[in-house]
């Protein structure tokens, strides 16, 4: 597969006027077109510094990243960002949340009007088009944020813990719903996670940090069937190895 994501020898060091502190040191790893990729470790490890770099909101000490052969030297427009809250605006419909991004971006890449409609109804959101979020369950504002996300038509999505708000009965729904919606759109995904079964149950690869400063441990390679969905995969054979397997790396 071809290579979307290229980082290589990235290390992050945050100062201040008395002292600093080094975040990650050395991280290098690639990510082909389609894969998901999770990334997990302990707390403080650089989680969710790894994809501040890649989103470029703020750059490495050293190293450098590409996406597409193009260097990632400010914010990129490449990459389409969820965070832990799905940062509805509460005072408009969800019609016109999906519409934030292009119509701030003026991006000529942005998916049309025709396009967001055609998502929102594919994704079971048809008919909430004018309804308020404070209106929708915790799993479709999930979706409407995945939505407004791919609407800026990203080669990359940045998933930053964007089920830990959720009940666990919604969020294994809501994972299923999200893995599938990404598959079907056929975009490349990093998922940052606490969640052990979380990673292993929509990865295609699991990079695991050492703690602070953060470098790769050891990457997994998963080998489910394709055609599983996250929940079947929690009742594969081989999920409870790649659990004990990596839980035995964390500790």
């Amino acid at each position: 597969m071809n290579k979307l994501l290229e980082i290589k020898n990235i290390s992050l060091t945050y100062q201040t006027l008395k002292s600093e502190t080094e975040a990650i040191k050395n991280i290098s790893f690639d990510v082909s077109k389609g894969e998901f990729v999770s990334i997990v470790g302990p707390s403080g490890s650089g989680k969710t510094t790894i994809l501040s770099l890649i989103a470029g909101l703020i750059a490495p000490s050293s190293g450098e990243i590409f996406i597409d052969g193009k260097q990632v030297k400010n914010v990129s427009t490449d990459v389409g960002y969820m965070f832990q809250r799905d940062n509805l605006f509460e005072w408009i419909n969800i019609y016109q949340n999906v519409l934030i991004g292009p119509k701030i971006n003026h991006n000529k890449n942005c998916l049309s009007k025709i396009e967001l409609k055609s998502l929102i109804n594919k994704y079971g959101l048809g008919g909430f088009e004018k309804a308020k979020p404070t209106e929708l369950s915790g799993g479709m504002r999930q979706r409407v944020s995945l939505i407004r996300t791919l609407a800026l038509n990203p080669k990359i999505l940045l998933l930053d813990e964007p089920f830990s708000a959720l009940d666990s009965q919604t969020r294994l729904s809501v994972q299923n719903n999200i893995h599938s919606i990404i598959k079907s759109e056929h975009k490349t995904a990093i998922l940052v996670t606490h969640d052990i079964s979380e990673a292993i149950s929509m990865s295609n690869r699991i990079i695991v940090l050492t703690k602070r400063p953060g470098t790769i441990k050891t990457i997994f390679n998963l080998e489910f069937n394709e055609s599983l969905t996250p929940l079947e995969r929690r009742n594969d054979p081989i999920f409870n190895s790649y659990f004990k397997s990596l839980w035995d790396e964390l500790q």
